[in-house]
């Protein structure tokens, strides 16, 4: 029987495919199955994933029309077999003992979520594991640490890609078709379901940065999903009525106009954005309202002196950015 269904993403990342797929067949642990669903990739992604499927008969192969991230991590569920599963995107790649070490700790803590840390990585950079710390949690303990870790840290437990789930807990959640910044809500739902959650620091999954990604771009409409979907887990909270989950809930939707301000400042917005001061000012004004709580928040303080100067005007971000980044031409 497979033990472990791991899903990638397949869409226009042809030169970083290799690094990815072989750092998976690469794993220490090999009962798995490797599902490649080629998002309607208009590259030779496709046939990429068709020439590794006949090298290893443990990767299965769906090509589909493109329909986003959601829609391609969905189709791969929809066909998975393992007791658990775990994804990985296409431009990203993992260490050699990644799911091993996750199978390890659902199966020594009895839990149904692991979570390892990850890197952000530009693919050169030096690093040293900090010694290692794990941590379990049940019930609405799963679900404040994972809301205080997106607020207190810079690589938060908000994606799906370093964690390992009992499938099961998919059987009445998807995640949310055509919609950004989708992990947060959906792994909400998926904490919700789990009896355990257990964490570790150790890190095993490398984030890459190419200055291309959704983060990492100027802002474009879309963006503003992060609202929604902060605001889908503020709702989520309240039934709980425990004042630490709400608290922390209500501060991740004020960190998440500081973030579109920060994604404004560093990175600029996109040409078919109209009216970009009125879209400026009436994100700065919700953050405004929020100043103090954020303040008061675990957010790191250099976030809070970032957000200090937005607040007080813009360009005080805007403006040293832009110098660095004239300076290193």
């Amino acid at each position: 029987m497979v033990k472990i269904s791991i899903i990638v993403p397949v869409y226009k990342v042809e030169k970083y495919l290799d690094r990815c797929i072989n750092s998976i067949l690469n794993q220490t642990y090999k009962n798995f199955e490797l599902i490649l669903v080629n998002d309607g990739s208009p590259d030779n992604c496709g046939i990429l994933c068709d020439k590794f499927a006949l090298k290893d008969n443990r990767i299965k192969v769906i090509h589909k029309k493109n329909g986003g991230l959601s829609s391609a991590r969905n189709a791969g569920l929809d066909i998975a077999i393992g007791q658990y599963v775990g994804f990985v995107d296409s431009d990203d790649w993992i260490t050699s003992d990644m799911y091993e070490y996750l199978l390890d700790l659902i199966e020594k803590y009895d839990c149904d979520i692991s979570s390892v840390s990850y890197m952000l990585t530009k693919g050169n950079e030096a690093f040293r594991q900090a010694p290692i710390n794990i941590n379990c949690y049940e019930g609405v303990d799963s679900l404040r640490n994972y809301l205080y870790e997106g607020m207190s840290k810079r690589v938060a437990d908000y994606p799906v890609w370093n964690k390992l789930y009992n499938r099961q807990l998919f059987n009445n959640i998807r995640f949310p078709i055509g919609q950004l910044y989708e992990d947060g809500a959906t792994n909400f739902l998926l904490l919700e379901k789990a009896k355990k959650y257990v964490k570790s620091n150790k890190v095993s999954y490398y984030y890459y940065q190419d200055g291309a990604g959704i983060t990492r771009r100027g802002f474009k409409q879309q963006d503003l999903e992060i609202l929604e979907v902060s605001n889908q887990m503020l709702e989520l909270a309240l039934k709980y009525k425990d004042d630490e989950i709400n608290k922390l809930t209500e501060m991740k939707l004020a960190r998440s106009y500081f973030s579109l301000l920060s994604k404004i400042s560093f990175f600029g917005i996109g040409e078919e954005i109209e009216n970009k001061k009125e879209l400026v000012d009436r994100l700065n004004s919700q953050l405004r309202k929020k100043y103090f709580l954020l303040l008061k928040s675990p957010m790191p303080i250099n976030r809070k002196i970032i957000m200090t100067l937005i607040c007080i005007n813009i360009n005080l971000v805007k403006m040293p950015v832009s110098i660095y980044r004239a300076l290193k031409r």
